[in-house]
């Protein structure tokens, strides 16, 4: 009969079949664990509700590491970039200064991606009070008036909705080609 041979045994042996990593595969593995610090990094700040010193979080890493994790950082930080709601707004208006704050290489493309979101910003509240005005135009022609119609709530009308889509859709072309522009900033 045979020898018995644990798992441990076993698995060493696939592992000396295999080989050794090769260079290129083993700075590989470096980058892409660089890449994934720089994502949690990027996470963090994000979820966090207080500002992270992303500068500092960087100079924790050499220099080559530190490209690696700052292109990472970037990258996530920016796929948080997209027209939503002016909560969302004021959410995407804070990426965009911790991606300025990461190098002042980044901040003529992030200037650009925060004037294109103020621009949206105003598109949606001149339409916001157009439909308001037309509301309050037909509630007043009814005879309703007072507190009730003190606030009106547009953002469940389809008309609203469409308007708002309408404007995403117009607006987002703009916002990729900034998007990619700042991903391929040096």
């Amino acid at each position: 009969m045979g020898e018995l041979k644990s798992a441990w045994e076993i698995a060493q042996e696939k592992a000396n079949r295999l080989g050794k990593l090769s260079a290129e595969e083993k700075e590989q593995q470096e980058r892409q664990r660089y890449r994934q610090i720089g994502q949690v990094l990027a996470q963090k700040w994000l979820d966090s509700s207080q500002q992270l010193d992303m500068t500092a979080e960087l100079n924790k890493h050499g220099e080559k590491e530190r490209e690696i994790i700052k292109q990472a950082v970037i990258e996530h930080l920016i796929e948080a970039i997209e027209f939503t709601t002016t909560q969302g707004i004021n959410s995407v208006k804070r990426v965009i200064e911790a991606i300025s704050s990461l190098g002042p290489e980044l901040q003529p493309k992030a200037e650009e991606i925060s004037q294109l979101v103020q621009e949206y910003e105003d598109a949606e509240q001149k339409i916001r009070q157009e439909l308001e005005s037309d509301y309050r135009e037909t509630l007043h022609q009814l005879r309703i008036s007072g507190t009730a119609v003190d606030a009106i709530n547009i953002e469940a009308d389809p008309q609203w909705q469409l308007a708002r889509q309408g404007l995403v859709e117009a607006f987002t072309p703009r916002l990729n080609d900034l998007k990619q522009a700042l991903i391929s900033s040096p």
